[in-house]
């Protein structure tokens, strides 16, 4: 059985990378029409014949082929972590399958970039083989990445904190996983862990890694999603958690080629356990399950808790290149008081909404923060990152979805329970500040249709 790497764990003198590096120039040396070349793996990701780095591509396979197995990948979907697992896993394989051609050992194992690892100041940093050399020699050297150093507030492992799988944010809190849908290649809502640090990950790089439709070109990407994979299983080892138990969600059948070259289907229920998938991989640095668990969807206690619309915007929001602030009035609803405008300890449940997000290109990562002062230091009100990853393709209609764009949340409960106990609460008025990291470039555009607010 493998085990993947923390990629700066890998001890003095070891090749992974380094045979990795070659697999990859022999992957690019095959024609897109073959299964196992480098073109064809990413295009199972996202594909656009479009697309600058997309040019050079051709000949390429028939359109039954592509309608089957390319532009694949679920995001917006509770489908979103096993899909990623199943392609990781038919990838690996290919990749390892090729060293063994090249002369290269049999037990290669796809490393993974930690970069949420406090004790090492190098983590946020995309280790050096891929940056350097900085040609087309170097087969894990990519052209066009903006940032090859993560700021800290874009790794944050916040998600690990969540315990539902499934949630949708407004009738109920948030999920760990995403929110239940049928089949999803650019859907919508973004489940804890794909907005952060998923999504922010890959534009804070940019370039190929800042598009769906490109990002598994760069070879970073592979290790971006080992490490989000292993996050998947030090979320379920924390006890308490649970995968979804429906049909619907284990027994979807996706389309993949195997290292062989022949064609096949994976589902959820074929990746619930690392150990069996293919030859069978565990992570370094996973803490071993938590006691207890629950033994069935059925003992599992029921999180969720009802929340209420208490505030909205009224008209469509156009981002700029410098921060853009809108203020939302908090009506409290019919029924009962929310419970974050009371004063108990608690803090109540209260979820931001960004919806119907629809743009152009790859719009800067926008941090966010909440009734902050005019002037000064504004951290103590941050709130969360909207990351943008997909924007344009959820924003255009297509066969599986509707082109409504995107819809993004950030739970502010403790943020909103530390701004009434420290006097920084404006009564009914909330003041958002969405603030790029970046200015937009020409062809980058982004609108948010409403800002909504819930809170139980």
């Amino acid at each position: 059985m493998k085990e993947r790497k923390n990629v700066y764990k890998l001890p003095a003198g070891d090749k992974t990378l380094e045979w990795y590096a070659k697999a990859v120039i022999a992957m690019k040396q095959k024609p897109t029409t073959d299964p196992r070349s480098w073109n064809f793996q990413a295009a199972i990701h996202g594909f656009n014949a479009n697309l600058p780095a997309w040019q050079g591509s051709a000949p390429i396979p028939s359109r039954l082929i592509t309608q089957q197995f390319w532009n694949q990948c679920q995001h917006g979907s509770w489908y979103f972590l096993p899909w990623h697992r199943m392609y990781l896993a038919q990838f690996e394989s290919i990749v390892a399958q090729t060293i063994v051609e090249l002369g290269g050992p049999p037990d290669w194992a796809l490393p993974y970039w930690n970069y949420s690892d406090t004790s090492n100041p190098q983590a946020r940093t995309m280790p050096p083989a891929f940056t350097s050399p900085a040609n087309a020699g170097n087969g894990l050297w990519r052209s066009g990445r903006q940032n090859t150093t993560i700021p800290a507030r874009y790794v944050s492992l916040s998600a690990l904190r969540v315990i539902p799988f499934t949630g949708n944010g407004q009738n109920s809190p948030l999920g760990f996983g995403g929110p239940e849908t049928p089949f999803s290649h650019n859907g919508g809502t973004h489940g804890e862990l794909e907005q952060l640090p998923h999504d922010v990950v890959h534009g804070i790089i940019g370039g190929v890694m800042g598009d769906p439709r490109t990002a598994a070109l760069d070879p970073i990407f592979w290790l971006h999603h080992a490490n989000i994979d292993r996050l998947w299983q030090v979320w379920l080892n924390q006890g308490g958690r649970l995968n979804p138990k429906q049909n619907s969600w284990l027994d979807l059948k996706f389309n993949f080629y195997s290292k062989t070259g022949k064609p096949g289907t994976m589902t959820s229920r074929d990746v619930l356990d690392t150990r069996t998938i293919l030859g069978g991989y565990v992570y370094q640095d996973v803490p071993p399950s938590a006691a207890p668990v629950f033994e069935s969807a059925e003992a599992a206690p029921d999180f969720s808790e009802p929340l209420e619309i208490v505030a909205a915007s009224n008209k469509k929001l156009n981002l700029e290149s410098a921060a853009t602030s809108v203020t939302l009035t908090i009506v409290p609803p019919r029924k009962e008081k929310p419970r974050m405008e009371s004063a108990s300890d608690t803090p109540a449940t209260t979820i931001l909404h960004f919806e119907n997000i629809k743009g152009k290109g790859q719009p800067p990562v926008h941090d966010v923060y909440i009734n902050p002062p005019e002037s000064g230091d504004k951290e103590a009100y941050y709130a969360g990152s909207l990351g943008f990853f997909g924007v344009e393709e959820a924003s255009t209609a297509s066969t599986h979805h509707s082109g409504s764009g995107q819809h993004l949340a950030l739970d502010i409960s403790e943020l909103v329970a530390k701004l009434r106990t420290e006097g920084d609460w404006k009564g009914k008025k909330l003041n958002v500040v969405l603030e790029p990291t970046r200015k937009l470039e020409e062809g980058e555009k982004v609108t948010i249709g409403r800002i909504s607010l819930y809170s139980a």
